[in-house]
């Protein structure tokens, strides 16, 4: 009973591999726990008298190799090992070598030597073996697997067996190479040595590499992260499920080389011990520190290019997109950092942002230049650089919800919205209430032809608008319209949204577009008012001056009173200081009825 236990127990461990050629990996890793700077793996395909041959696989070091004591305690005995409790050595079971067994071989032969000693081991096809001292020095140890099969299994074996390497010991600490030595074409290594080593490095948007207690890490941010664990540099695991190993790398994908790393018995993953929650905080160490200093770095530089193309704002809304993505405390500490880029081509930091909206209550942006966009920056309101849709109902919407908008406006709204809310909590009022906060900042985004005209006031008008201007400001003062001026102007950007006139205190070339609600309890004593002479009502109003200048004067004023919903009782005497007539016909016919 005892015997089918042990028989079945080594066949387990045989077969435990998912690939067979696996075997590699463990012999690989033997021999640099023997210490060997340089590991060979070769092959070799000896012909036979019909389709079969012979496979050889070798596999060979210069380490410190075995005496007698430990073939017999450790290599020939199951579960015995040496390196219990040492963290130079990968192995912790014992049970590695007798994987090769899984390639079904006719025969192992093994040459290791030792403190003077020198032997030979044949592994027969049963598993058993043959001990035999011989007197030719042997450098460390060497290991070949004889298996038999046709030039196609050789093929399979060898492109395998190369993979297999690759996979799992590309990053090894110690050099390691791959010979096809029957120089059979197409087949790797059959024009020589392949070095297997890479170098430990990320290709990425972003990447760093920094060592840090023996501990080798290296990170880079991606849209697709993948997690590599090795001890050596020998793979000990390679993840794709940020949940199995932190939400931290959701957005970034890591290589981390340690010692405190090692896999479970079964190969499958890495051991999560305490060992390894010290190695996952030192990543975390690193992708809060040096990996994050390096993306806000890069967003900064590339903020302030002068050049700024299709090529440009795609890297930067992509950058914007891993910065979005950072724990919230450490968006929060980027306030007065110059990330965001304006549509004049400057920069600002979400400070200034968030300070804007909080005084203005607004938050700019459009995709183009313009003189609106110039007016402001004179002012030193920013105008951010986003996208804008021709329909502005979607975008309010899209605003509110909080889709559909770039990484760079998403950030922004996250931190006004956190700036806007410690300010209320400052207050003891966010207690009081639920609102929300990020849909109420997206909301306050605007672009700024929807708020603001661009406005040139004439110096002088043109000779034809000018004499219709005046003889309406003339109209006007006669009744007591109590304006300050009336002016020509031109809006610098003409829209659906351009008003016939502009009311204020002081016209100027900044200006609020006109409200549909009367301000008549706002309205300065003696503003004064603008016409726009690109509306197609003045264009009228001036193409009848040439025909009947006082009626187009007329029309003028009374369309301005109109705006303002004001003087409505002093119709009559306007129309009269026109028409007089019209007067002395009007009170006829009022004493005529009397």
């Amino acid at each position: 009973m005892e015997e089918q236990l042990a028989t079945q127990a080594l066949e387990n461990l045989v077969t435990q591999f998912s690939s067979a050629l696996d075997c590699l990996r463990e012999l690989v890793q033997n021999s640099m726990d023997a210490g060997s700077p340089v590991i060979d793996v070769w092959t070799e395909f000896h012909a036979g008298d019909d389709a079969l041959g012979t496979i050889a696989l070798h596999v060979d070091d210069n380490g410190v190799g075995m005496d007698s004591a430990i073939i017999d305690k450790e290599l020939t005995r199951l579960f015995a090992s040496s390196k219990e409790d040492d963290l130079t050595k990968i192995g912790k079971f014992g049970i590695g070598f007798v994987s090769i067994f899984a390639l079904g071989p006719e025969a192992v032969l093994l040459h290791t030597g030792r403190g003077g000693e020198f032997w030979e081991i044949l592994f027969h096809a049963d598993r058993s073996f043959t001990k035999t001292r011989i007197q030719e020095p042997v450098e460390g140890t060497q290991i070949t697997m004889y298996i038999s099969g046709d030039e196609e299994r050789y093929r399979e074996i060898v492109s395998e067996g190369f993979d297999t390497l690759k996979r799992w010991c590309r990053h090894s600490d110690v050099e390691i190479t791959f010979e096809e030595r029957s120089e059979l074409v197409g087949l790797p290594g059959c024009d020589g040595p392949v070095e297997i080593n890479e170098p430990f490095e990320l290709e990425g948007v972003i990447s760093v590499n920094q060592t840090v207690e023996g501990t080798q890490m290296a990170l880079a941010y991606s849209l697709a992260p993948t997690f590599g664990f090795y001890n050596q540099g020998l793979t000990l695991a390679v993840q794709s499920d940020p949940d199995e190993v932190d939400a931290r790398f959701r957005n970034i994908t890591f290589k981390i080389k340690s010692r405190y790393l090692e896999h479970t018995l079964s190969r499958e993953t890495v051991l999560k011990d305490e060992n390894y929650e010290k190695a996952m905080q030192m990543l975390r160490d690193v992708a809060n520190g040096p990996l994050h200093q390096q993306l806000v770095a890069t967003l900064e530089s590339l903020a302030a290019v002068q050049t700024f193309g299709l090529a440009e704002h795609t890297r930067y809304q992509q950058l914007m997109g891993f910065l979005l993505a950072e724990p919230g405390k450490t968006i929060l500490s980027l306030g007065d950092h110059p990330l965001l880029r304006t549509v004049d081509g400057g920069v600002t930091s979400l400070a200034a942002v968030a300070e804007a909206a909080v005084s203005d209550g607004r938050i700019f942006i459009t995709n183009a230049p313009s003189a609106l966009v110039t007016h402001l920056a004179d002012q030193s309101i920013p105008v951010l650089l986003g996208r804008r849709r021709a329909d502005a109902e979607r975008d309010v919407q899209a605003f509110r919800s909080g889709e559909d908008l770039e990484p760079a406006l998403r950030l922004v709204v996250a931190y006004v919205a956190h700036h806007r809310r410690s300010k209320l909590l400052k207050r003891l009022l966010a207690m009081l209430t639920s609102t929300d906060y990020g849909a109420e900042t997206a909301a306050l985004m605007v672009h700024p032809e929807d708020v603001y005209l661009a406005v040139e006031v004439d110096d002088p008008s043109p000779p034809e608008a000018a004499v219709l201007i005046a003889a309406a400001a003339g109209l006007l003062d006669g009744i007591g319209g109590r304006y300050r001026r009336l002016v020509g102007c031109v809006l610098a950007a003409p829209s659906d949204k351009a008003p016939l006139f502009l009311v204020a205190r002081e016209v100027g070339p900044l200006m609020a577009i006109p409200s549909d609600v009367p301000m008549e309890k706002e309205r300065p004593r003696r503003p004064e008012a603008a016409v726009n002479r690109d509306h197609p009502q003045f264009r009228a109003l001036l193409s009848l001056s040439g025909r009947a200048p006082g009626l187009a004067a007329y029309c003028l004023a009374k369309d301005l009173l109109l705006v303002e919903d004001r003087l409505m009782e002093r119709d009559l005497d306007l129309l009269a200081a026109v028409f007089p007539e019209a007067r002395a016909r009007t009170q006829q016919a009022q004493e005529v009825g009397s």
